[in-house]
């Protein structure tokens, strides 16, 4: 799996983000957290990216227990495509 595959499967499924946050920051975000090969480090990014997440489509007039559930989804959907993609290339983590 290609970093690029990778954003493209994480991101599959997060049209309200990429509504409320705009896909060029969606993908940067995702696409630094693919680069990342620290698996702790990758953590924390997600992390941020959720906290984030979650305001935006707060703002964007989603219920906070909502929105907390999508970036719930939304951060376990990046971090099985980090583990997929740093697993096949061998990466020690």
């Amino acid at each position: 799996m290609q970093i690029e595959e990778a954003v493209t499967q994480a991101t599959s499924e997060a049209g309200k983000l990429v509504s409320c946050l705009g896909q060029p920051v969606v993908a940067y975000h995702v696409t630094a957290i693919m680069r990342e090969t620290d698996a702790a480090h990758a953590r924390a990014m997600q992390l941020a990216l959720m906290e984030r997440s979650i305001e935006a489509l707060v703002d964007d007039g989603l219920e906070n227990v909502e929105a907390k559930q999508f970036a719930s989804r939304f951060r376990g959907r990046v971090n099985l495509t980090w583990e997929l993609l740093h697993l096949s290339d061998g990466t020690p983590h």
